[in-house]
């Protein structure tokens, strides 16, 4: 499933490309389903710096019928990204913390100057594989097979979209 964002942010580009880059566990409080962002790793090279980030979501949105077969662990993954100080965009994946393929995402990810504000651009690419999801096996994964790639997909891609919103409501509560 392919996933596009482009919002507008009410700050310059280079705000949003630092707050989006370099804080994002400050915006946690305005995004969906989100407990948790933290930083693992930190490196810089020249113009390039790779972040990876722990993210935590919850489970509020995981379907009854599926809850007692999935572990919280699959609503945490592993965020792997290079940013490009330079272009003020980054190349990313996103892995899951349990449940090795339970689902492939990568994207890019853009803040464009747009007069005083900026816009945020993002392109993504979700794959989930239900059968991969540790707990369920295989005869109930195909069964429930809809419910599990929803709740996944519930979980990652608001999430995707949110980002936009989530700065907007930071910037506002800021003011």
């Amino acid at each position: 499933m392919r996933i596009q964002v482009s919002e507008s942010l009410p700050l310059s580009a280079e705000e949003a490309f630092l707050l989006i880059r370099d804080n994002m566990s400050k915006l946690v409080p305005y995004l969906f389903d989100i407990e948790e962002i933290r930083v693992t790793e930190r490196r810089e090279d020249g113009e390039q710096i790779h972040i990876v980030n722990l993210w935590q979501g919850e489970m509020t949105r995981v379907p009854t019928a599926v809850r007692k077969f999935v572990k919280r662990d699959l609503f945490s993954w592993m965020d792997y990204a290079t940013w490009n100080t330079g272009t003020r965009s980054a190349s990313w994946r996103l892995e899951p913390r349990v449940g090795a393929r339970a689902f492939d995402c990568s994207g890019t990810t853009a803040l464009v100057e747009d007069g005083d504000t900026c816009r945020l651009e993002m392109d993504i690419e979700l794959v989930i594989h239900p059968g991969n999801v540790p707990g369920v096996p295989k005869f109930l994964a195909r069964r429930f097979q809809p419910q599990i790639e929803s709740a996944i997909r519930t979980q990652i891609e608001p999430n995707m979209k949110n980002l936009a919103v989530s700065v907007r409501a930071y910037v506002a509560a800021q003011s």
